[in-house]
C-alpha cells in the first residue's frame, strides 16, 4: 500500500457524523489525579472518594468475567424490552458465535428500567421505560450463555440537565449551552454528575449486569457556529475530567466485582492528544478494563488514516489501520509496566445512507472488519446497528466463537505514525501513567488484549 502524507481534517468538521471533536484545550492546566479531584466542585453534595492513581480495585476479579473471546451486538432498550424482538435476537445469538449483548440501561432519555434512585426517576420519561425487569433480563441472557453489558450514556443527558440546570454546561451569557440539534449536556467536571451515573452503574451491577459500559464519556463538540462552552467547576484539562470520572467509577464498580469499559472515538488511537473531547488513549487505557473504539468505516474521512482514500468502501483497511495503532500503543504501555485495557472494537452493521447510500454493508463487509481484528492478533468485537437489526450481516457470523487471532507484526509505516504520536506527547503521557503506581490490576478474563 502506498502511504501518502496524512492530513488531518479539522475535527469539528470531519467528525460531525460521529459527534466528535471539541474545543481546544492546549492552554488548560495539565494537573491530573488526586489533586484535580480535591478541587473539583468543592461546593457540590457528592461525597464519592477521589479517583485513585491508576487502577485501584477492591475486588481482584470480576464476579462475572467476560468471555475469553467477545463477539457481541448492540441491543437497544426497546429491542431488549420487546418480547418479539428479544426472541428474534436470542435466536440469532443461539445459532451463531454471538455471546455478548450490550444493552441500554441509560441513554439520552434517562434510565430504561424502573430505578430505585429518586433522581433517576425524576430525570426519566417513566411512561416510556421499555425494560420492566432488569434483573429478569440479565437472568434470561445468562440462561442463553450471553454475557450482559449495561450501556450507560453519561454526559449527553438533556433530561438530567433539565432536572438539575446547575449541573449543566453554560453559555457565555449564563444560559444552558446547546449542541447543534438543541440538546443540553451536563458538566463533565461536576462531581454530582459523576455520583449520579456511578450510582446507576452500581444499581445495574446489583441487578446482574456485571460489566458497565460508559458511552458519551466525553465533552461535546465546540463548533465555531455555536456559543463557547462554559464550565463553572473546571479544574485541569478535559482529559483530567474524563479520566477522573472513569477512575472513580472503576474503583466503585470493581468493589462490587464488576468490570468497567468505555466507548471512545476511533481517532483516539490515531492522534497523540485527546481528540479535543477529553479522550486520550494512554490515560484511558491505563485506567479501565476494556476500551471500545468506534471504528465504523463510514465515520472516517479520506484524510484521517494513511492510504485510506475511501474509508467506507475499505472496511478491512480502515479497521486494520486505526485499531493497529491502538494495539501498538497498548504494547508500549505494557512495556512501560502498565496493564492496558482490553481492546474491543465497535464495528459497522449498517449502511451509511447519509454519505454512501449505494454501498451496502452486508456479510462481506462484516467479515472484512472482523478479519482485520483477527489479523491484529485481537479476538474481540461488537457490532453496532442503532435499530438492533442484524439480518443484513447475519450470514457473516460464524457458528462458534472460537479464537481466530493471528500474530501481528506492525509495518514500518504504521510504527512511524505511532512514533510521531510519541514525539507529540503520547510517550510523555505513557510515562506519567506508568508512574502512578505500576501495572493496573488484571482486567476480566482475556487472551488477546495486545495481540499475539
Amino acid at each position: 500500500m502506498t502511504t501518502r502524507t496524512l492530513v488531518r481534517a479539522p475535527l469539528a468538521v470531519a467528525l460531525t457524523v460521529l459527534s466528535s471533536a471539541c474545543a481546544d484545550t492546549r492552554n488548560a492546566p495539565r494537573d491530573a489525579g488526586a489533586a484535580l479531584v480535591r478541587e473539583l466542585a468543592p461546593s457540590t453534595s457528592a461525597h464519592a472518594q477521589s479517583p485513585p492513581h491508576g487502577r485501584v480495585i477492591a475486588a481482584a476479579h470480576p464476579v462475572d468475567p467476560a468471555p475469553a473471546v467477545i463477539r457481541g451486538i448492540y441491543v437497544n432498550a426497546y429491542a431488549a424490552g420487546n418480547p418479539i424482538k428479544r426472541r428474534q435476537l436470542l435466536a440469532l445469538t443461539d445459532s451463531t458465535e454471538i455471546n455478548t449483548w450490550v444493552v441500554d440501561v441509560k441513554d439520552e432519555d434517562g434510565v430504561r428500567y424502573p430505578s430505585a434512585l429518586p433522581l433517576a426517576v425524576e430525570a426519566t420519561h417513566v411512561p416510556s421505560i421499555p425494560i420492566r425487569d432488569l434483573r429478569g433480563l440479565a437472568d434470561t441472557l445468562r440462561a442463553h450463555g450471553i454475557h450482559p453489558i449495561a450501556r450507560i450514556v453519561v454526559f449527553k443527558d438533556p433530561r438530567l440537565s433539565r432536572a438539575r440546570n446547575e449541573w449543566s454546561i453554560r453559555d457565555p451569557r449564563g444560559g444552558l449551552w446547546r449542541d447543534k440539534v438543541g440538546n443540553t449536556w451536563v458538566n463533565p467536571w461536576d462531581r454530582r454528575v459523576w455520583e449520579y451515573n456511578t450510582s446507576i452503574a452500581e444499581e445495574a451491577v446489583r441487578a446482574g449486569f456485571q460489566e458497565i459500559q460508559f458511552d458519551y464519556v466525553r465533552f461535546p463538540e465546540a463548533y465555531k457556529s455555536l456559543p463557547t462552552q462554559v464550565f463553572p467547576t473546571a479544574v485541569g484539562n478535559k482529559a483530567d475530567a474524563i479520566e477522573g470520572f472513569l477512575a472513580e467509577a472503576t474503583a466503585r464498580v470493581h468493589a462490587l466485582g464488576g468490570t468497567v469499559t468505555a466507548d471512545v472515538f476511533g481517532l483516539s488511537m490515531n492522534e497523540s492528544q485527546d481528540v479535543g473531547i477529553g479522550q486520550q488513549w494512554e490515560r484511558l487505557s491505563g485506567t479501565i478494563d476494556h476500551l471500545l473504539p468506534m471504528v465504523y468505516p463510514s465515520h472516517y474521512f479520506p484524510t484521517h488514516l494513511p492510504g485510506i482514500h475511501r474509508p467506507n468502501r475499505m472496511p478491512y483497511e480502515t479497521v486494520f489501520t486505526s485499531v493497529g495503532m491502538g494495539v501498538i500503543r497498548n504494547r508500549r504501555l505494557q512495556e512501560a509496566g502498565v496493564r492496558p485495557a482490553r481492546i474491543v472494537p465497535w464495528l459497522q452493521a449498517f449502511t451509511a445512507t447519509w454519505n454512501d447510500r449505494t454501498f451496502r454493508y452486508g456479510p462481506l463487509q462484516a467479515r472484512q472488519q472482523t478479519q482485520a481484528v483477527y489479523d491484529l492478533g485481537l479476538e474481540d468485537w461488537v457490532f453496532w446497528n442503532p435499530n438492533s437489526n442484524y439480518g443484513a450481516i447475519e450470514a457473516g457470523f460464524e457458528r462458534v466463537a472460537a479464537p481466530r487471532g493471528k500474530p501481528f507484526t506492525p509495518s514500518a509505516a504504521m510504527l512511524s505514525w505511532v512514533n510521531r504520536f510519541d514525539r507529540e506527547g503520547a510517550a510523555a503521557t505513557r510515562q506519567r501513567v506508568a508512574s502512578r503506581g505500576g501495572p493496573g490490576a488484571p482486567a476480566a478474563a482475556q487472551t488477546a488484549t495486545l495481540g499475539q
